[in-house]
Order: C-alpha cells, then structure tokens, then sequence
C-alpha cells in the first residue's frame, strides 16, 4: 500500500501591489515553507496573483519574478492560473501571468490544463478565468469532454463567482449545477472560505486578509495523494479583526485588550461601538483610538422608522467617511474602477429627490 503524502498545495487571490510587497513576500515565503517541511514540489495560483490590471508596477514584476525564483531554488514547479485582475482582455487567453511562461519551473494555464501524476488518485484540473456570463461555460464544457473519463477522481481549481456562496448573489454568476461532474470544486476569486450548501464547491479563501470586510480564516490548501486535503492558516500576515462591543463594554478591559493585540504587532482591529443615540457622547472615542484600535465606529442601536432606516444609505455615504466606506465596500465586492461609483453618488447627493 502507498504512503499516502501532501503533494500540491494551493493559493489564490495574492493581490500583489507596490503598496504591499513586503506582504506578499511573508506570505510566498510561508507557503514556500510548509512546501519544505513537508516535501511538497507542485503549487498552483488559482487566479489574481496581482491586486488589478495597474499594478504592474517595475517593482511589482521583479517581486514575481524573485517569488518563482525562490521556487526553482527549492525544486518547486508553479502552475500559475490567471484571474480577473491578472487579465486586460477578460476574454483573452493571455495575461499579465504569461511575462513569466518561459521561467524553467513554471506553467501558466491558458484555458485548462490538468495536472496529474501516477501516485495521485485524483486529477485536479485548473482553469483560469473567464467572464461567468460569457465564455467558461462554454469552456468548462469542453473541458468536461475532454477529460472526464473513468478513474481517477476528478477535481476542479477555476477562479469564478457561483451561485449560493454569497449571502446576496449576483445575476451574472454561473450556477451551481454545471460543476455536477467534477467530485470536488475548489474555487477562488471571493476571499472567504465557505462551502455551498448541497455540492462539492467549495471556496478556499484568499491566501492572506486584505482588509475589514473578510473573515480571518485564510491561507493554504494542502492536496495529499489519496483526494483528501487539509487548510493551513496563515500565520505571518496581519490581520483585521472587527470587535462589536456594547458602551457599557467599551472601557478599560476593552483598552487593555487592544494594547495587547497591538503589542502582539499581527492585528489591525476596528472596534464597533453600539449604544442608543443618547449615550454616544459618553463613548471615549479618542481613549479607544490611543489604545490601538485601528478605527472605531459609532452605532446608533435606536428603533427607526422605516423612512429612517431607507435613508441610512445616503447618510453613511454623505459624512467624511465616503472613501473609507466605499473603498471598502469595493475591495469586498471586487470592484476595481472606485472613481466612477465615487462620481455617480456625488451626482445623487447634489440632487434633490422628489416623489
């Protein structure tokens, strides 16, 4: 009976930007890591190796190019598949990935490719994106065609939005049904590890948190040559953690907590302070600030009126913190022009609105 072994291990959604190199390194090295302590030679990107289609940046390039470097150093093959933000042409075949297809220890994905080896008693095909309401349908289709035949089990690594992962879903996203002959679906492109309900689809999370609006569960998948397969969190990485604290809770033990997270140097924490609108003065909104907190937020946890509470949106949106929020609501949502949604709200809020 073979030993059964890790043998691949998969990371998505990078995001490399000037603004985050010495990020990312912690993170490539952590994985380049774990693939040393357990003599693993294949990783796979499953999409958005960089931050957007801007960010291709001189030192952006050399970071990549001494990331494979370190690979090849440790007798390591990475197969780079191309995401949304890795591509111009979302419909084109080659992106900003494909600078990097002639280093000797890397392969990146066009289409499809799968990857497969005598050991192993699976198949882990891995595709690169296309646009849900365009082309990977069609694609994935072909794929199925081509490759789906007898043993062994068959797995899928894509970068695509599915229906049912998201507690509010997109019309454009591909649904869940199409991926039914693959035995398991790992996916990228939402940051958030979930699984949804009733399938083998399973989104694996980004490979680091990149701001307020994601879970902390984030790192590495690890593939063993018998299907199974384990998560191994991140460690090195800062993290963003949201604390929701009644006032009568936003004291000097809530302080003490974030100084000590602040000593710790891992976390950046955003503290949410509830209370009805009578008792926000009595919040020390500084003290919380000096302690370490990151940001805090005051909210008001009154009954409103229906009226009140349709309006929320415009209020949030005309105080000082419009880019904080909106910024923050694009990352999460994976929105890459802000300027544009910044533009059309300033239009709304000049306007008067009538019946």
């Amino acid at each position: 009976m073979k030993e059964n072994k890790p043998c691949l291990l998969l990371l998505n959604d990078i995001h490399i930007s000037k603004d985050n190199i010495p990020a990312f390194q912690a993170n490539w090295q952590e994985a380049m890591g774990i693939c040393r302590e357990r003599d693993i030679r294949e990783v796979v990107v499953g999409g958005d190796l960089f931050f957007s289609r801007a960010a291709q940046t001189l030192d952006v390039l050399l970071a990549v190019r001494d990331m494979l470097v370190s690979a090849a150093d440790h007798d390591i093959h990475v197969t780079l598949a191309e995401g949304n933000h890795d591509k111009v042409n979302q419909e084109s075949l080659r992106g900003y990935c494909h600078v990097f297809d002639r280093h000797p220890n890397v392969t990146v994905v066009d289409e499809y490719l799968t990857l497969c080896r005598p050991e192993w008693k699976f198949a882990l095909h891995v595709m690169s994106y296309f646009p849900e309401d365009g082309s990977f349908a069609e694609r994935l289709g072909r794929l199925a065609a081509e490759a789906l035949s007898g043993e062994p089990e068959h797995f899928l690594y894509i970068h695509e939005g599915i229906n049912g992962a998201l507690a509010q879903p997109s019309e454009k996203e591909l649904p869940a049904r199409i991926f039914s002959p693959f035995d398991k679906v790992f996916v990228g492109h939402y940051h958030n590890r979930t699984v949804i309900p009733g399938t083998g689809i399973e989104y694996i999370g980004s490979s680091r948190q990149h701001n307020f609006g994601e879970d902390e569960e984030k790192g590495y998948t690890v593939l063993y040559t018998d299907g199974t397969y384990e998560f191994v969190k991140n460690r090195v990485n800062m993290r963003y953690r949201v604390m929701d604290m009644p006032a009568e809770r936003a004291g000097l033990h809530l302080m003490d907590e974030l100084r000590e997270m602040e000593a710790d140097g891992r976390y950046k924490v955003k503290v949410r302070v509830h209370a009805p609108a009578a008792a926000m003065k009595s919040v020390d909104k500084a003290a919380l600030l000096e302690a370490g907190a990151a940001k805090v937020e005051l909210v008001a946890d009154d009954e409103q009126l229906p009226e009140a509470v349709s309006s929320s949106l415009f209020e949030k949106f005309d105080s000082r913190r419009i880019r904080e929020t909106y910024e923050d609501f694009c990352r999460k949502k994976q929105i890459e022009d802000v300027s544009m949604g910044l533009e059309y709200l300033s239009r709304i809020e000049n306007r008067s609105c009538g019946n």
